[in-house]
């Protein structure tokens, strides 16, 4: 069974319990679920032979559909993160709409949609592929003619697809530093936001996203984003054809947060000889800690360590045969006001970079690899 399917499962599982056994303690509404959006990233669509990095056109048809006709809120991103950084409420089921990477099926096959019901979104280029007039993706021009519409934003990924992650400091001043030096020169704008390829990111390129002029930088770790989340680390659902039925989208939009802090280990770039994470909950979750469940991929339900509000994983079952670890946790949150079920949820994602004797892959010659990475991504 595919893992999202399982984690679905283990989802409707959890819920059917609540429903349908002992009620479990009413969940407790938090301040941050005032103000929390749900971003969705997209990347091909309609491209049927690449389900794993693809949504289908149809898929697609059906997402607008349903967030047309179900009560949602599509915003700028810009308007939602001016709401993050002042705590101002959003409404509910606020969403953002971002495309990775600007490939041409998605330009043909989903921005048209998005125009024709005026549906804000973002999209998310890197530089390379356009200069070498890539077939794979949209032309400089393509950008330019999106960049007249008022509900669209453009924003960069490193100068091309690689694991700019991996590199070295110098590496990765270049691929943002040759990132914002091409926006600037094609838009005449500095490229407001950053979304690190493969959804990784080292501490020292989260760093140099801030200290660079990015107001925000965004991975692919699922979760809602809130006020006092980490505005250079915010998570965003990744839509595919495996994880892109009405079902499933229907469900991560209403996600609410689940706040934590004392993340550890505090960089995603694993270099310990065993996985270890661990985080504290706030407060107000203290009677709801039985209820919380941790999944990862590919490995099923993680075990958890309580230590009052501290939650701690540790697993020595292979997982460093893994170069991503990506970990989900969940727990019931409040109904909405439909009297419809909400999750809380957190999203990590941690790598390594496991020392190899072939040499470095230049970053100009890997930007297919981003896409391909979707075939390894849980909910």
């Amino acid at each position: 069974m595919p893992v999202y399917n399982r984690l679905f499962a283990a989802l409707l599982l959890l819920a059917g319990s609540l429903i349908y056994t002992n009620p479990a303690p009413a969940a407790n509404a938090l301040p941050e679920d005032r103000s929390k959006a749900v971003i969705l990233a997209y990347t091909r669509i309609g491209e049927d032979d690449k389900p794993d990095e693809s949504l289908t056109e149809e898929q697609f048809i059906a997402h607008i559909r349903e967030i047309k006709t179900g009560g949602y809120h599509v915003l700028p991103l810009p308007d939602i993160l001016d709401h993050l950084e002042n705590n101002r409420p959003l409404p509910p089921l606020t969403l953002a709409i971002t495309l990775d990477g600007a490939y041409r099926s998605a330009m043909q096959n989903a921005v048209p949609h998005l125009l024709a019901e005026n549906l804000p979104f973002t999209v998310f280029y890197a530089a390379d592929p356009l200069d070498q007039h890539d077939s794979d993706y949209a032309s400089w021009q393509d950008l330019k003619s999106l960049k007249k519409h008022k509900n669209v934003t453009l924003a960069t990924l490193p100068a091309s697809y690689s694991h700019v992650a991996h590199a070295t400091r110098t590496e990765m001043l270049a691929a943002l530093n040759k990132a914002r030096q091409r926006h600037r020169e094609e838009f005449a704008a500095e490229s407001p936001y950053l979304a690190y390829p493969f959804g990784e990111y080292a501490l020292e390129l989260k760093d140099l996203a801030q200290t660079q002029g990015f107001k925000a930088a965004f991975g692919l770790h699922s979760g809602a984003a809130y006020p006092g989340a980490d505005l250079y680390a915010l998570p965003r659902f990744t839509m595919t054809e495996q994880y892109g039925d009405p079902d499933r989208l229907r469900m991560v939009a209403r996600a609410l947060p689940l706040p934590t802090t004392d993340i550890e280990p505090a960089d995603p770039n694993i270099k310990a000889n065993s996985f270890y994470t661990g985080f504290t909950l706030p407060g107000a979750l203290s009677t709801q800690t039985e209820q919380l469940s941790c999944f990862i991929s590919g490995h099923g339900r993680a075990s958890i360590v309580q230590l009052g509000n501290r939650i701690e994983i540790r697993e020595d079952t292979g997982l460093l045969d893994d170069e991503r670890i990506r970990l989900n946790c969940t727990m019931p949150g409040p109904n909405n006001e439909n009297n419809e079920a909400q999750w809380r949820w957190l999203g990590l994602l941690y790598f390594r970079n496991p020392e190899r004797d072939e040499p470095r892959i230049p970053p100009a010659q890997n930007a297919s690899a981003y896409s391909q990475s979707q075939s390894s991504m849980s909910p």
